[in-house]
């Protein structure tokens, strides 16, 4: 029965992909096509904009520059006076020509200054000049007769009259764009000279090479009603004419670049793209050929377009197949055993279907509720072990009968005046006292410091009095929880394998104090024979009892275990020492009230 249904499915696919290859796989071939030819249009005039962008930016700037120099020498003191004076002076010639000069090579277009001239009085004047350019004409006297004069004195700084060759330097012919700025006097509009400039026709020519040469067409560069065609590095006048045919933006339209398509006399058409510069009447303009947009789409193109969207069609189809009928499935399910591996053991019905994978997903569940039910299983177990190995402790003596007999001690040690007795009886049996309290494993820092006391009390009197503890328990610190008989080993240790072996007095130094505004440090330091490295290791990781048989089940690497098991990895003891000084022993616990405790208790038993 599932084998005809699973060839029916396999029938029906079949028949599905050979229809949407036929009609999809047409659509697209015909679409693409024209498509493909539209995208190409506008992606090569987006790209000759950008680049044209790009040349007018870096032309304006080049000119800008030229302005900049023009309007310092203008309005410059040294060169108006040498401009206004009407004798003959050396030296204002020579601080006219020195500030020139200066302006001239610190301006950032620089190297396109062919030739840069001031006019004074007397028809003299100063220039600077490359210098295989320069030239004996007397320019002051020549520069009116030059046919551009008048034009450009009534139309100053235009870069419109186009290029033409070095008036002055006849030997060589060399492309200059002349301008023109008279100079007037400081406090009245009188002409008193005029600065000439010629330009380079390299400053354009450097800013044409750089464009993206790849692109095809013709670059043509506008000054006024001059056109020039850059080709070969060089810009030429270019006479061909056009006809526009059609504007694909609106000539009142204020951006600085404009679209036509145009055809010359012999009908090819172009794609005229056209970028304005900032100065008035100059601009470049990129002609595309439109046969560019048709090379080549005849006969690959459509064949390509056509193989590629049937094979993109026919993964898209099996893909969408696949992902309904297993990977979607085959993720739900990785999913969930992601969510088993964070510790989430809830039954999830959503991966129980009813097919095969169905299968794995209720095996996932039923796998889930086993693993659940063997840690709560395992989390029981460990309590009553630790509650167990806590009650054998306490069972090894009796602490009532003791702690009665004790407190007889005491009263006859009080009656016949043997007050140490009494002390030592009366710490011993509160210790005893507190042992017989209950299971409790987590008391305040001030109940553990007072069991501390206790039991130094006894230490005390064995070792004659040369023993000293001093306590630092800051009261905001009192009321935070500790393993119960936390301290009392590092101590113990610390009397029997510190002090001791010295023989001589000793002094053993408790401080509580906050590390960070979650954990609580404690160190027990003394100054005895300390230990090293080695002895560190051992006693941290393979020391299984202290040196007392009252608190056996108490060592230091069990106080380790017991803070590493209830708090983490992060906490726990580390030890400090120098052999000969003195051994600390640092224990790092979180900052826990009996609130925080009950509440951690309540989640937990949630959870289960």
């Amino acid at each position: 029965m599932q084998t005809r249904q699973f060839q029916s499915i396999r029938r029906q696919i079949l028949y599905i992909t050979y229809i949407f290859t036929f009609i999809i796989g047409l659509v697209i071939a015909i679409v693409g096509y024209v498509f493909f030819q539209s995208s190409l249009q506008k992606n090569l005039i987006n790209s000759s904009q950008a680049n044209l962008s790009y040349l007018k930016d870096y032309i304006d700037s080049k000119l800008n520059n030229i302005d900049q120099l023009v309007i310092y020498c203008s309005y410059n003191s040294a060169i108006t006076s040498y401009v206004e004076s009407d004798a003959y002076l050396a030296s204002q010639r020579l601080s006219a020509y020195n500030v020139l000069s200066e302006y001239c090579q610190n301006n950032a277009s620089s190297k396109y200054l062919h030739r840069v001239v001031i006019t004074g009085p007397r028809e003299s004047y100063i220039q600077t000049v490359n210098a295989i350019y320069s030239t004996t004409s007397d320019i002051a006297s020549e520069l009116p007769g030059q046919a551009f004069f008048e034009e450009l004195v009534s139309s100053p700084m235009n870069y419109g009259y186009g290029l033409i060759n070095d008036p002055f330097y006849i030997a060589r012919e060399k492309k200059v764009l002349p301008l023109l700025k008279p100079i007037t006097h400081k406090f009245n509009a009188n002409v008193g000279g005029y600065m000439f400039l010629e330009i380079s026709d390299e400053l354009f020519t450097d800013a044409l090479q750089n464009y993206y040469h790849d692109d095809p067409g013709r670059l043509i560069l506008s000054l006024g009603s001059h056109d020039y065609i850059y080709e070969d590095g060089l810009l030429r006048n270019f006479e061909e004419e056009f006809t526009v045919y059609q504007k694909a933006n609106d000539p009142s339209d204020d951006s600085s670049y404009s679209l036509e398509y145009r055809k010359d006399s012999q009908g090819q058409k172009y794609i005229a793209v056209t970028q304005k510069l900032s100065h008035t009447g100059c601009s470049v303009c990129h002609l595309i050929p439109r046969k560019q947009f048709l090379s080549g789409l005849g006969n690959f193109i459509p064949l390509s377009l056509f193989i590629f969207a049937v094979l993109i069609l026919l993964t898209v189809i099996m893909n969408r197949l696949l992902n309904r009928t297993i990977t979607a499935p085959v993720y739900e399910i990785q999913n969930r055993l992601t969510q088993i591996s964070t510790g989430d053991f809830s039954r999830d019905t959503s991966i129980e279907w009813n097919h095969e994978l169905g299968d794995i997903g209720k095996k996932v569940n039923d796998l889930a509720e086993n693993i659940k039910r063997l840690l709560d299983s395992a989390l029981e177990s460990e309590k009553e072990k630790r509650d167990l190995e806590y009650k054998i402790l306490q069972s090894q003596v009796n602490p009532h009968f003791l702690y009665n007999t004790l407190n007889s001690i005491k009263w006859m040690a009080i009656t016949q005046g043997a007050t140490g007795i009494s002390e030592m009886t009366t710490a011993l049996s509160r210790l005893l006292k507190s042992i017989a309290k209950g299971t409790r494993l987590f008391i305040p820092l001030r109940d553990e410091i007072s069991l501390l006391q206790d039991y130094f009390t006894i230490q005390q009197y064995r070792y004659g009095g040369t023993l000293q503890m001093d306590i630092l328990l800051p009261q905001e610190l009192e009321n935070f929880l500790i393993l119960k008989f936390t301290l009392q080993p590092l101590v113990e240790n610390a009397i029997f394998h510190g002090i001791e072996p010295t023989g001589r007095a000793g002094t053993i130094r408790i401080t509580v104090s906050c590390v960070n505004d979650s954990d609580i440090q404690i160190e027990v330091r003394d100054n005895g024979v300390g230990m090293s490295q080695e002895t560190i290791e051992h006693i941290l990781n393979h020391e299984n009892a202290a040196g007392s048989d009252f608190f056996r089940d108490f060592g230091v690497s069990n106080i380790q275990k017991r803070l590493k098991y209830e708090y983490g990895s992060d906490y726990g003891i580390r030890i400090d020492s120098v052999p000969g000084e003195y051994t600390g022993m640092i224990v790092v616990i979180p900052m826990q009230t009996l609130e925080d405790r009950e509440s951690q208790t309540d989640n937990i038993s949630r959870e289960k």
